[in-house]
């Protein structure tokens, strides 16, 4: 009789669907209660007991709507139901093609310095690795766009866009500095990951048989990676949804990020209209946690399993 550790796959679904139901909960709690902070202390900083009343039914008003379906309204009083989803198909496009190029990147790059170990290249490569996680999003991305300028500026040839939306042009900056970041993220992974495989008992009868390179990587080493493999590209969604929202304000894509975010009358970035804010914020949130928990199935999943007879 087979003992596992593992939960049954129905159990661990549910497990999964009421922890997901209370992220969801407790988030929307506070990031309602976040956005619709100026409500309590005013511009004069009035934090009297009228102002935190209004303040709690501001957020009563807002969380009941959006119990029932309501994202808010924007400032003339419309529903904003249509104007955020189509924020959220932009927020999404963006999120698939960054993390189909982190992927790529990221496997390439850890393999590779797995492979190489010593030298020049692998000291840059390391190097260039530490230095992306390191730098913010929007520095790589005032980076790129002064670049990018400058070389269409002086060449005449356009790489890309260095504002506004399209499938074109315009996806190449952005996801160029979502996707980096991620693939250095998942490559650091992969790196220490294909080592230990590498030291592995199997490893080396195959390579007594002759087998070695594209060939032992392939057959051997990419099926080992799946399980790391997979904990890694939950993390890099995790670094890429982080810089989203400041690469998508900058850049202007017209994503949940320029929704949660806007320019005041002062020029100071901040919050946009409380309800669209809170509106961006949740599908935001709606998005990492379904991710997340979509993640941790599939790492259960390809965990093997363990018993005794």
């Amino acid at each position: 009789m087979n003992l596992t550790d593992r939960p049954a796959p129905a159990s661990a679904v549910a497990r999964e669907a009421l922890l997901l139901l209370i992220t969801l909960a407790v988030g929307a709690l506070v990031v309602t209660a976040i956005v619709f902070l100026p409500v309590w202390f005013g511009r004069s900083f009035d934090p009297s007991l009228e102002s935190f009343q209004r303040y709690l039914a501001a957020m009563g008003n807002y969380l009941g709507g959006l119990q029932q379906g309501r994202l808010g309204v924007n400032p003339r009083g419309r529903p904003v139901n249509d104007e955020l989803l189509q924020a959220t198909r932009r927020t999404l496009e963006l999120l698939v093609t960054s993390m189909a190029a982190a992927l790529a990147l990221g496997l390439a790059w850890g393999a590779t310095l797995a492979t190489i170990r010593r030298g020049r290249t692998a000291a840059l490569l390391l190097g260039l690795s530490t230095v992306v996680i390191s730098l913010p999003s929007f520095t790589m991305m005032l980076l790129l766009a002064e670049a990018v300028a400058t070389i269409t500026l002086r060449t005449g040839v356009r790489l890309a866009y260095v504002q506004g939306y399209g499938l074109d042009g315009h996806l190449i900056l952005p996801t160029a500095v979502l996707a980096v970041r991620g693939g250095a993220y998942i490559a650091r992974a992969v790196q220490v990951a294909q080592e230990e495989i590498m030291g592995q008992e199997y490893i080396r009868a195959a390579r007594a048989k002759g087998l070695g390179g594209f060939d032992l990587w392939r057959r051997h080493v990419l099926p080992a990676l799946r399980l790391p493999l997979l904990g890694a590209t939950l993390g890099a969604v995790r670094v890429i949804v982080a810089g989203m929202v400041i690469v998508d304000f900058m850049y202007g894509w017209g994503g949940l990020g320029r929704k949660l975010l806007s320019v005041n009358s002062e020029g100071v970035v901040a919050a946009g209209n409380a309800e669209v804010a809170a509106g961006a914020a949740v599908i935001l949130l709606l998005i990492f946690v379904l991710i997340d928990a979509v993640g941790r199935l599939l790492i259960r999943g390809a965990v093997p399993q363990s018993g005794a007879e």
